[in-house]
Formats: C-alpha cells, structure tokens, sequence
C-alpha cells in the first residue's frame, strides 16, 4: 500500500484476529507483529477456514505496494472487474478529480509491471508473471484529498485485469488494448466471481475473512490473511472516541456507515485494496484504513461494496447513452 492507509493482518493465538490498513509510517515494532501468511492458514488446522480461504485467495491480487480485489467477470467478456484504493493507484495518476471512465476499447491504460494475481493453478507463490491491468472508472475525490488523508468513501475506484501475461523483466512492458476475445484465467475453483450474488452487506457481529499483500513481499511474498468481527454502527461510532481518546489519527475521522464498516482487528503496512469476505465467500468491502496507535483500539476501516455499487450505478446512469454503450460491457453482470 502506498500511503499512510497501508494494511495487513495480524493472527492472535485465540482464533485469528487482524492487523488492517494502515499508514506508511508501522507503529507496532517487528518483534510484535505476528503476521499470518496464506501458507500458515493453509498448513494450519482449521479446515472451514482453510476451505474459505481457497475459495477466495484466488480474486486478490498484487497492485503496486498495495492489493486490488476481482469483484466479478460477470461481463460480457469474461474479464476480471476488480476494486482497488484511490491511494494505492496514488490519487496524482488521475489527470482529473472529477469522475472519469476510459474508453478501454480505444484507450490504453494498460500496465504490467506490478500487477500480479496468484496462479491459475491453485499455487500460492506469484512468481514473475504479471498481468495486464487496465483502469477504468474513477470516482469523484475532492479537492483536498491526498493518499494520506482521502476519505474511504471517496478511496476506491474499478479497474479492469484481461488474459495477457508476461513475464517480469528489467524493463517495463505495456499491454495492447484490452483483449475481450478471451476470459480472464483465475483460480476459482467455486466459482465466486461469476456466481449469482458475488457480494453482499455486512452483518454486524459476522466474522470475515480479509486477504492481501503486505508491502513487506520479502517476508510475505503470497499474501496475509485476517479473521475478525464486524463491528456494529453503535460500536464503531464508541471506537472513534476510544481513539481519539488514545490519539490515534483514526478518531478524528468520523465514521461514516454509510460508506464503512469497521473489523475489530489491527494493521501493519500493506494490504489497501485488498478483500473482506464473509463465510460463503462473497465480498463485502475492501479494506483502505486502519488505527496504529499503541494503546489504541485495532480497527479496520472498510468501504462496503454495497455502496460501491450505488456510487456506480449513479455514475453510469449519469451518462450519455453513447458512453453507457462504452461502459456497460465492463460492468453489465454488476448493474
């Protein structure tokens, strides 16, 4: 993750608590952070957790020093419409504040280098493929948003992965246009991304499952994992002032339920942009924001894909009917 939102997961030794999104600056020291690797929830004996986590780990990729999430390829084409943060994307990469799409039938957005999603195969080592990655939609931020300070409900936007592969290199290499001719390959093996409802609201007091790629990829090189409660908007709204109580930077964002939801778990550097799942495996938020403070209650911010969805559907019904024609290919199994 690029900014001060940078998150990963920490698992405590009674079930798996979290570490969520956090700032660029880790509070916590090394020798306390007990982080969770893909590999030690799989190695470990929880089987429903195990299971679940396979079920998803597939859809959570690589974006820079950050993570994005596969929402769906329920699309036309078959394509990875995928989720990711404003300040892992790095706000000053958008030419506009203003909401935005690309025309990806004409327009290049395409990169390669630090796009990476696990392998097809079901193997968790990422190895040097990277995949195209295309974004896509932006949404309105405001004017006096930075990576550090932007909002969660205005800290995300949609992007778009196709089928093209290459292997990482010394010099950067670019995509061509965005291939519709093929699906994107994914490890899915239950198929989540296409199935009838890929995501759903947040249920206070549910236990999730959140997974992402810590900036420290030495140490972390397949993703982290987290497992932690849904705070409720009455607990939440008590977490704002037990941290800024503690002085944590978190306290004097006020909660917004109707973008976020909070996970009772904590966070070291990594993993904006990464998923919030529940217990069938449908998606619930990404994860964007995170308390540090030692002393501090551990919280997750996440933006609730339920609201993602609304701000879409109020960008795409805004357009002309000629730029709908452009957009709704993308999107269409989503709307």
């Amino acid at each position: 993750m690029q900014a001060k939102t940078v998150l990963t997961v920490l698992l405590i030794s009674v079930g798996i608590a979290v570490q969520s999104c956090k700032r660029n600056n880790p509070v916590v020291p090394k020798s306390e952070q007990t982080v969770p690797k893909i590999e030690d929830i799989l190695n470990g004996n929880d089987q429903n957790l195990i299971n679940l986590l396979n079920k998803v780990r597939g859809s959570v990729g690589r974006r820079g020093y950050g993570s994005k999430t596969i929402w769906s390829r329920k699309n036309d084409y078959g394509l990875g419409l995928y989720i990711s943060a404003n300040h892992v994307y790095h706000i000053s990469g958008w030419n506009s504040r203003n909401a935005k799409f690309f025309d990806l039938s004409s327009e290049n957005t395409g990169i390669f280098e630090s796009s990476q999603l696990p392998p097809t195969n079901g193997g968790i080592d990422l190895g040097n493929t990277l995949v195209a990655d295309f974004p896509f939609i932006h949404f309105d931020i405001s004017s006096g948003a930075t990576n550090t300070t932007i909002l969660p409900a205005e800290d995300f936007y949609l992007g778009i992965n196709d089928n093209q592969r290459t292997p990482q290199g010394p010099f950067p290499k670019y995509p061509e246009l965005v291939k519709t001719s093929e699906p994107l390959q994914l490890y899915d093996p239950e198929h989540r991304t296409i199935a009838t409802q890929t995501w759903n609201t947040a249920v206070a007091g549910e236990k999730v499952i959140a997974v992402g790629y810590p900036r420290d990829d030495i140490n972390y090189p397949n993703g982290a994992v987290a497992y932690g409660k849904i705070l409720s908007d009455k607990e939440a709204a008590e977490a704002i002032q037990k941290l800024k109580i503690a002085g944590d930077v978190e306290g004097d964002i006020p909660y917004n339920a109707s973008a976020e939801f909070f996970i009772e778990a904590q966070a070291i550097g990594g993993m904006s942009g990464g998923g919030v799942f529940n217990s069938e495996g449908q998606l619930l938020g990404i994860m964007v924001r995170g308390s540090d403070k030692e002393g501090a209650p551990k919280i997750i911010r996440v933006v609730k894909i339920s609201y993602i969805k609304a701000v879409l559907t109020e960008f795409y019904n805004g357009l002309s009917e000629v730029d709908k024609i452009k957009v709704s290919p993308f999107i269409r199994g989503e709307l």
